[in-house]
């Protein structure tokens, strides 16, 4: 992928004292005066984790199944942890939006990694 096309599907947010802020017209026009020559890492991993868990049904029932993830920020210690949150919040806007359908009790089995993605520049 060419820098100038990378620049079009991210969005950014500027570092500031206390957070960020947002600053995607910004830096997209930035990134497309670049040369690609001044850019000096020319490939973006991203590690692909397999997760599987189990549920509770309405109905009582227990399932299991398994979701993919894309972690942000590399390997790091914490994937289980940012998993966690990722799948708790999923399941909170699904059981959100369809009540009838909600699920409990929902249990991580098991975080594996299974692949990486190399997005190269």
């Amino acid at each position: 992928m060419h820098i100038h096309e990378l620049a079009d599907y991210c969005t950014f947010s500027e570092v500031a004292i206390g957070g960020t802020l947002p600053a995607t017209e910004e830096y997209r026009s930035f990134l497309k005066r670049l040369h690609p020559k001044q850019i000096l890492n020319m490939r973006i991993t991203i590690p692909l984790y397999r997760v599987r868990y189990q549920y509770q049904t309405q109905r009582r029932n227990i399932r299991q199944s398994e979701k993919f993830f894309f972690a942000t920020a590399g390997d790091h210690d914490d994937i289980a942890l940012e998993v966690e949150i990722k799948l708790k919040d999923w399941f909170e806007d699904e059981n959100r939006k369809r009540p009838y359908r909600a699920v409990s009790n929902v249990e991580i089995l098991d975080i594996d990694r299974v692949a990486y993605a190399t997005l190269p520049l």
